[in-house]
This record gives C-alpha cells, structure tokens and sequence, in this order.
C-alpha cells in the first residue's frame, strides 16, 4: 500500500465512525476476533491498533509490518555522516531545549504505545520549563469536561482508548496542564490538493495563543503532522502551517524513524546500527542534531528508543513510571479472558459506555498458562474480567 493511501484511510479513521463501527465503544476486542476480521477485509493498520489496545504489542507490530518496506541500503557516505552525531539522553536534552521553545511538537506511530510512554516521561520537565498546555491529536473536542474530571473516557478519542495514551493524558491533567483539542472536523481536500484538516489543526492550535501569546505549548500528533516542509499532496502539515499562520517556528521531534518493527528487515538502517539502552538523541560537535539524512529536512530531531526488552509477559517500558507487576490469580471465567484494570477513584458505574473510563491497563490471558502482568502504580483498582460469552468477574485489588 503506497504511503499516501495509508495516510489517507488511517486520517479518516483518526475522526470518523471507522468504518461504521461506533467510536466510543472499541469492546478491546479479542486478539483472534481481531485476527478473524483481518483475514477477511485486510486492514492491517486498524488492525494492529485494535491489538494495541489490548496489550498485544509484538503482534500490533507483525501486523502492521505487512505493508511496510523492508529496509533499503544506503550508501557508506551516510553512514560515515551519521558517526559525526553522538548520542545524548533524550530527556536530557528535550528539557534543555525547552527553556527557549515556545511550542514542541513530538509525533507518534499510531500502532507504537511506546511512543506515548516517551512523551509521558517528558511532561513533567517540560512544566518544570514553563509549559502549561498539552495538545494531543486523538482528543475530540465534544469532551468539554476533561480537565474538570481530570481522565479520560472512550467518548474522549479514538487512540486515547489505548490505554497508554489514556495514561499520557492522566499524567498531563495530573501535573496541571490545561490539555486541549485541536483536531479538525474536516477531512476534505479542497481543488488545489491542500489539506483542510492541516489547516483547521494549525488554526486550532493557534487560537491558545490568541488568548495567551506567551503561552508554551506541547504537541503530540501522529506521523507526519509534524513535517516542517512543503509536503506532497497537503501543501503543508499541521506544523507547517502553524509556522505560516503564528510566525513560530516549533521545536519538531519524530519518533518513528529511530524505532524497532516487529522484524529488523523493516527497521530503518541507521537505526539497525545503534545500540543504546537508552532514549537519546543525536548530536554533532558544533550542536548540530541529526533529523535525518541531509535531503530529508522535515523536522528538528529524532528520537532512539531503545529495543524492547521483555518483562512478565509485557514489554520492559510497560513498568517505567513507578508501575510493577500485578499478576491475576484465581480467575473463575473462560479463556481467552480480557482483564480491564481501572483506577479505584474512576467512575465505572455508568449507563453509557462512552462514559465509561479508559482502563490504566488492559492484557488478554489467552489460556491457564498465560502468565502476563498487569502493569499498575502503587494504588486501588476495580478489575473487570471477561470472556468470550460476556460473562464477568469483577475485583478489587491494591498495587
């Protein structure tokens, strides 16, 4: 599938029914009900972010991989440029960089959690430096009491019902960040080929900033809405945009180049040839950060993320921010089971399931033998687990 075609279906899922399913109630399908569908319609990438949503990340990956090139070779010469850079802690320097930014802007791949996990851990430091106001791409504005209730709930977005990014979003509110929507509700391209929805992003974004002009904002978006340059068949992203219409030129940070696949064959070829533990960033000795090859512009920095090393069932990044293991025992249902962990103070008693809470953490046992963990910070959960036929086993428990 060519790369244009890809953003435009997985555009048009970000803020519709997709695909005629109901937004606010993903059910976090099981993984065969998941795969079943797959085989029928092939859309590998909804697929891999329903996966997503219920703790299945190597198979998200696989999934999503089938679509992607494998990794071509590049010449010596770029190689031998890349060794110029050398490697600085991520966090580091992001929190560097934000005592004379005024707006950042990372992205995401829709079907990489771990993304989500890495702009978490920069949220505190960036309030530390001043910034009061988080823009995530999946939030739909018809939420308008996010910041009062202080969590999100399936009604609030389509990705934010992974329960990674339900968790950024937790962290923001947490810290004391006004989090904001500024998702289009248009998807149409108008006669000259630009896209609308980059336009009314920019726009949205741009009126924080006619209320409060010093305001120091931070962005998280999908995969290209960040490009700085003219881009194909848009005119402009989202940053570009915001650029032309507000005079500031944000701080672009991509985190889908320097990531694993599911395979090596798929992983970009300098990413193959670092090997780090840790989140970093690239940068030569007169301060220069690698954002790529030199005819590919497009943003400010990348970001490393360290291979996945696995952990009770679940990647290791999973337990970052304090989180452990819970594992849950006697459990009186059928497998396969889902086991959905809410947050005790969380209102699940509701009449709706739009209104229902987004799960801190969601696994899929699949038989006796699955050993997964759930991943849970120190506190009070109400647990939910269920089958295949609906039935439901209900707990409390403390991490």
């Amino acid at each position: 599938m060519k790369k244009t075609l890809r953003q435009t279906i997985y555009l048009l899922l970000s803020f519709s029914t997709t695909f005629g399913q109901d937004p606010f109630d993903p059910k976090y399908k099981f993984s065969q009900d998941i795969l079943d569908k797959l085989a029928k319609d092939t859309l590998n990438f909804k697929a891999s972010w329903d996966l997503s949503f219920i703790g299945e990340y190597q198979k998200a990956l696989e999934i999503w991989d089938r679509d992607e090139r494998k990794s071509p070779s590049i010449p010596q010469s770029y190689i031998d440029n890349f060794s110029k850079y050398k490697p600085v802690d991520a966090n580091i320097f992001i929190q560097d960089k934000a005592k004379t930014e005024q707006i950042i802007i990372l992205n995401e791949a829709h079907q990489q959690p771990y993304h989500r996990v890495f702009t978490t851990s920069i949220l505190e430091e960036l309030y530390n430096q001043g910034f009061r106001y988080f823009g995530a791409e999946s939030i739909w504005n018809w939420d308008t009491l996010l910041n009062k209730r202080k969590y999100p709930l399936l009604k609030s977005g389509y990705y934010t019902q992974e329960p990674c990014y339900g968790n950024m979003i937790r962290e923001a509110l947490r810290i004391g960040y006004k989090v904001f929507s500024y998702e289009s509700t248009r998807q149409e391209t108008d006669s000259a080929g630009i896209n609308l929805r980059e336009i009314a992003q920019a726009q949205n974004i741009k009126k924080i900033l006619d209320k409060d002009p010093k305001a120091k904002i931070l962005i998280h978006c999908g995969f290209d809405h960040l490009v700085e340059t003219p881009y194909r068949g848009w005119g402009k992203c989202m940053a570009g945009r915001l650029i032309e219409y507000t005079g500031i030129n944000p701080f672009t940070i991509d985190q889908t180049r320097f990531t694993e696949h599911a395979s090596t064959e798929f992983d970009n070829p300098l990413f193959k040839i670092i090997n780090l533990d840790y989140y970093a960033v690239f940068v030569d000795s007169s301060g220069h950060v690698f954002n790529g090859l030199p005819e590919h512009k497009d943003y400010d920095a990348r970001v490393y993320h360290p291979r996945t090393v696995w952990q009770n069932g679940r990647p290791q990044w999973m337990f970052d921010g304090g989180r452990k293991p819970y594992f849950i025992e006697k459990i009186k249902v059928t497998f396969p089971c889902l086991v959905l962990a809410y947050l005790a103070d969380e209102n699940i008693d509701v009449k709706k399931s739009e209104d229902m809470p987004i799960p801190y953490d969601v696994i899929e046992l699949k038989n006796v033998s699955d050993k997964k963990a759930l991943s849970l910070k120190k506190g009070m959960y109400n647990i939910i687990v269920k089958d295949k036929s609906g039935q439901e086993q209900k707990l409390s428990v403390t991490q």
